[in-house]
């Protein structure tokens, strides 16, 4: 098979910092064969302990050890929302490393990335790869529930029926809540036939941010900007995140989500590094707003949302408002 046809085979992987140095040096057709070994050398419920021990390290939770992988988790963070009003989210896992990065945040003094940092595996045209509709999802269904219901708490926040949305890197499904009030919901990503399909858009326009960075649309035209799961493949962030910024209307609050799966051979070479590395995941994304533009963010914040690190997908988020 093609590269592309292992690669949809698959899906989307999840690799932690072994797996993933090694994937790099040998290809993603490893992906089965870690997974075949895990299986045929491991019962059901020692397989379990292991993923959820795995897990803990995974968010940096606090009382995981090697002996003990019963953790408790601890809900309720308070974050930043719409014009700055305080956001109380109850599901956030307020014990989790991802949760407290930007708490006493540490920002670099000038932008700390290199050209090599943006490289990726596979440097032909995102088009290409992206040419045929892919109509599924690429988180299991509680990282969806649970990003669902962040954008609740966050669109709740705005005057209903008047609110306007952007999701960009998007497809056929937005994972908006289900009774989105929203009075405008703009959708960009790279493939027009996902987009059509998207119920929830008012309007598309399909369009490569790796190639131009620029967004079809005025200054000041958004509330929220939103991106699921596709942050670490932008190999041009500053400009992207600078076109977030003018067409977002002041107040308004951008949302970037993201798990610890993706197509490997498509993310950029410092998110791949070391994928269980979730708090410095959410410092990237962090620092992608304090630069650009420089002091045109305030309330930087970053969440764990998931639902069940153990058992589901992890899910995090980092969210700033236009200052």
């Amino acid at each position: 098979k093609t590269r592309l046809e292992l690669t949809e085979a698959m899906g989307q992987a999840t690799w932690g910092p072994r797996r993933g140095s090694l994937l790099a040096a040998t290809g993603i057709v490893v992906v089965s064969l870690f997974a075949a070994a895990a299986f045929a050398q491991f019962s059901h419920t020692e397989l379990r302990r292991r993923m959820a021990l795995a897990g803990a390290g995974l968010l940096g939770l606090q009382g995981a050890s090697d002996a003990e992988a019963d953790v408790r988790l601890n809900r309720g963070v308070e974050m930043v929302g719409w014009q700055r009003k305080r956001l109380q989210v109850p599901f956030g896992i307020q014990n989790s490393a991802s949760s407290h990065v930007f708490d006493s945040p540490k920002w670099p003094t000038a932008w700390p990335y290199k050209d090599s940092d943006f490289r990726r595996q596979d440097e032909s045209t995102d088009t290409g790869f992206y040419d045929r509709p892919r109509f599924v999802t690429h988180i299991d269904d509680k990282a969806i529930e649970s990003i669902r219901n962040f954008y609740a708490l966050q669109f709740a926040q705005a005057p209903q029926g008047e609110y306007s949305v952007l999701d960009i890197c998007s497809s056929w499904i937005s994972h908006y809540p289900a009774d989105l009030k929203a009075k405008r919901v703009a959708v960009t990503g790279m493939n027009s036939e996902e987009l059509s399909a998207n119920k929830q858009a008012t309007e598309y326009s399909a369009k490569d941010l790796n190639k131009d960075p620029r967004l079809p649309y005025g200054d000041n035209e958004f509330d929220f900007v939103t991106n699921v799961v596709s942050v670490d493949y932008l190999a041009r962030p500053q400009e992207v995140f600078q076109e977030m910024h003018r067409v977002l209307k002041p107040g308004g609050v951008a949302i970037m989500s993201f798990s610890n799966r993706c197509f490997f051979t498509k993310a950029i070479a410092m998110w791949i590094a070391d994928m269980n590395d979730l708090p410095g995941h959410c410092q990237i994304v962090g620092n992608y707003f304090h630069f650009n533009p420089v002091g045109g963010w305030t309330d930087v914040n970053s969440a764990d949302i998931s639902y069940n690190p153990f058992e589901t997908n992890p899910m995090m988020v980092v969210t700033a408002v236009k200052a």
